[in-house]
């Protein structure tokens, strides 16, 4: 399959179902994102809870079985409980070409402890056609940003997607600092570089950038990359080869909300002698400012300058605005969260290997004593862990208030003194209990994490790489303050 077909927004990954045409890659886009939208998406603290179904965007993560290969909408209605995946569809049926909405999960959703959501899976489609499930088949989760600016969301199979409400164009007048890291794919080491695959070593792993503009024209501004920290000290690694900046972007209302695409006409840094297709990214940013980016196609090369798409390399990037001044990080680790763990797995073959998505939780009111095996304790330790048979929904867990494992810990270390938000030297601690560890003892590897605010609540996204479980894979642990 070429780039420019993996670039088109509803490809399926199973060969059983139409793929998109190459020549049809643009027109996709052009379809999805023609128009503007001059409305403004202020970062805001509060913002009053939508009548109906709220939109989200999602960016494709690797692993899974799940057809949709890129971008795609998530629909959560609080009032009626109900949730949907849907992506627009172009390809191929029956020798003609074809478009429109396909709905690939539905159900119902039922309220947790501490927001967490139980997701009923009514509906699935797949390659087979249509599957219907009476009950609904349960063990998907979901954890909504108050007031519906965005969150985490997995189906039970696949990876946990971060999710954007792109309720309008950004308005940034005065160019707003960002902090990201990427989302990373199969851990790859060695040999030329490949699709939805991550070498920490060469490619990004975390990095910042500044965005302005409003109404249609984004421009992403100052875009600042770097490779993954070196475990000696854990110093920023060296500079990503990216793409150049600025990148000017179009937004304007698609079916995924008021979605950035960027760029048109890319100017990239020459990958070398292998020719490859351009970048093509979408960026969703909700009100609050939580960013999300989907990278549609990414590039091929084993020698350097090593090609990148705008922001994260692996399948794209999750972000937050760069603090005003250095976070609290008393205050910090001394709250408490929910989220996901995502392990990216290792590229075998021509297939990632080995990838796993967990639910997660972080911080206790009274720290139990089982944590003092995990890790011993600093002033920038946050202890969690995994809920037992990934179930949170178990009657012991909410008996109990919604509280996970203690079998994880993550040391965040010292704040960069010229970034805030930025912890480049982070550590985490895997317990022998932990369900994604199969070494029968404790290890930790090294990581990098951002932290801030959305909607006046902490957020917290790691990157780490893990060489010591099975398999060595990248790992991603995305965290929305619950309390």
């Amino acid at each position: 399959m070429t780039m420019i077909e993996r670039s088109a927004i509803a490809a399926n990954r199973n060969k059983a179902v139409p793929r998109i045409l190459a020549s049809s890659a643009l027109l996709a886009l052009a379809l999805l994102f023609s128009g503007c939208n001059s409305g403004s998406a202020k970062i805001t603290t509060s913002q009053a809870q939508p009548a109906g179904p709220q939109t989200y965007l999602a960016p494709f993560v690797a692993g899974g079985t799940s057809p949709v290969d890129s971008v795609s909408a998530y629909s959560f209605d609080d009032t009626a409980q109900t949730f949907s995946e849907s992506t627009y569809y172009l390809g191929t049926a029956d020798g003609a070409l074809q478009q429109g909405i396909r709905t690939y999960y539905s159900g119902t959703t039922a309220p947790l402890a501490r927001n967490l959501l139980s997701l009923g899976v009514g509906y699935e489609w797949n390659s087979a056609g249509p599957l219907t499930y009476n009950p609904p088949s349960t063990g998907s989760w979901a954890f909504e940003l108050p007031n519906q600016a965005g969150g985490l969301v997995q189906i039970q199979g696949q990876p946990v997607e971060p999710i954007a409400a792109a309720t309008s164009c950004p308005d940034f007048k005065t160019p707003q600092s960002y902090l990201f890291v990427t989302l990373p794919a199969g851990l790859q080491t060695s040999g030329k570089l490949r699709s939805y695959s991550w070498n920490p070593s060469v490619e990004t792993g975390f990095g910042s950038v500044q965005i302005g503009g409003n109404g249609s024209a984004i421009t992403f501004n100052n875009i600042q990359q770097f490779t993954f920290p070196s475990t000696a000290g854990g110093a920023p690694g060296a500079p990503a080869n990216s793409v150049t900046s600025p990148q000017t972007g179009a937004c304007s209302s698609s079916y995924y909300g008021n979605t950035t695409v960027v760029p048109a006409n890319p100017t990239v840094t020459d990958p070398g002698p292998n020719s490859v297709s351009p970048p093509v990214a979408a960026v969703g940013i909700g009100p609050t400012g939580l960013l999300v980016e989907s990278n549609a196609a990414s590039g091929e090369t084993s020698t350097a300058p090593y090609y990148q798409n705008l922001l994260g390399a692996g399948t794209g990037a999750i972000g937050l605005p760069e603090p005003s001044s250095a976070v609290d990080t008393s205050s910090l680790v001394g709250a408490q969260y929910l989220g996901f763990f995502y392990g990216s797995g290792r590229i075998h073959g021509s297939g990632a290997n080995g990838w796993s998505t967990l639910v997660a939780s972080f911080g206790f009111s009274t720290v139990p004593s089982s944590c003092a095996g995990v890790a011993t304790q600093t002033s920038t330790m946050i202890y969690g862990g995994d809920f037992t048979g990934n179930n949170p929904a178990s009657t012991a867990v909410q008996s109990t208030g919604g509280f996970g494992n203690c079998d994880v810990a993550i040391d965040l270390g010292t704040q960069d003194p010229n970034t805030n938000g930025l912890y480049p030297a982070a550590t985490v601690y895997v317990g022998y209990a932990f369900a994604g560890n199969g070494e029968g003892s404790g290890y930790n590897f090294p990581a990098v994490a951002i932290a801030g605010q959305l909607g006046g609540k902490y957020a917290i996204f790691l990157l780490g790489v893990d060489t010591v479980g099975s398999p060595n894979q990248g790992w991603g642990i995305y965290l929305l303050q619950s309390n």
